[in-house]
């Protein structure tokens, strides 16, 4: 299989914790059923072998960088949702409350924003649609850039997602959230209004998974765990700072995530301070991306190869 250093690093991280993702469910017993992520695994084998195809039959590399981009960042996000499904319970007491009492000191509470956008039913709907696409945002930067033929910035991207995606994982291990709807109570009519895609139902049902674990993956239908650090806000800045050198795209998506903003403290069910910690997380992990990166290029047998396949696509 011919693949490029940050493709390599990838699929080893992905290796890395499946291993892991093994160990720990033998060790606590949880039975582990991918059938929900049946169609996931398949899409990215077909992406995997169809950029093998192009980068080393038909020698065009920016399909080949595409395809490898959607492959191994679908296969990352299965596994590391498994691998945060596995690390419950945690022992440690969430710290939810303490990050109301900050957000407090900026005036904000999620009740109020609820309270408030009930007022206006057709924003917060479109608040919705425009938080269940974050995903496929990133998805389409990943597209975009490939095509693009951009692989500094894709994989400097790539990298520093999945940096970001390990670093919030780790904060949540050692400092358990499950946002600001698992704190409060929603009065019945304005979560009937609202319809907050992350409610304090859901919330209270992270509450119990943080306490009493899984024994069994495949009956959990939960969509995230982690309140802090926001990983939609992660996702969000990382498509922008990927995009910044394209103006047009770079202008479409500061748009895009100006909204995006509210629907992740609203229907995300977020504290203040999880968007906060989110993009610190992100600006970190950008950089780490960006060296990675720069470091890999920086050894002569990569480079040649890089620059090689880059002149043929």
């Amino acid at each position: 299989m011919t693949l490029l250093p940050a493709e390599r690093t990838i699929l080893t991280i992905v290796l890395a914790l499946v291993a892991v993702c093994f160990f720990l469910a033998w060790v606590k017993d949880v039975t582990v059923a991918l059938d929900s992520h049946v169609f996931s695994i398949g899409f990215a084998i077909v992406m995997t072998a169809l950029g093998q195809f192009y980068r080393r039959v038909r020698k065009a590399e920016r399909i080949a960088l595409t395809a490898h981009a959607l492959a191994l960042f679908i296969l990352f996000s299965v596994v590391a949702s498994l691998f945060n499904l596995l690390l419950l319970p945690r022992h440690s007491a969430p710290i939810d409350a303490t990050l109301v009492w900050i957000d407090s000191w900026f005036g904000y509470s999620w009740p109020d924003a609820c309270a408030w956008i009930s007022q206006y039913p057709l924003l917060s709907d479109t608040l919705r649609q425009v938080y269940t696409l974050t995903l496929a945002q990133i998805l389409f930067v990943f597209l975009f850039l490939g095509m693009a033929n951009d692989r500094k910035q894709l994989h400097a991207a790539m990298l520093a997602a999945v940096f970001a995606a390990l670093a919030t994982i780790f904060c949540w291990a050692l400092f358990p959230s499950s946002g600001a709807s698992a704190y409060w109570t929603l009065d019945p009519e304005i979560d009937r209004i609202v319809g907050p895609v992350v409610n304090s139902a859901y919330g209270a049902e992270l509450n119990r998974l943080l306490v009493y674990g899984i024994n069994d993956i495949s009956a959990i239908r939960a969509t995230g765990l982690i309140g802090f650090p926001s990983f939609h806000t992660v996702m969000a800045l990382m498509s922008l700072f990927a995009i910044w050198p394209y103006p047009f795209a770079r202008f479409a998506l500061i748009l895009a995530n100006t909204a995006l903003v509210p629907a992740i403290l609203i229907h995300g069910g977020h504290n203040l301070m999880d968007v906060f910690g989110g993009a610190v997380i992100t600006i970190a992990c950008w950089r780490l991306g960006l060296r990675a990166f720069e470091a890999q290029q920086r050894r002569p047998l990569s480079r040649a190869k890089c620059e090689a396949l880059t002149t043929e696509g």
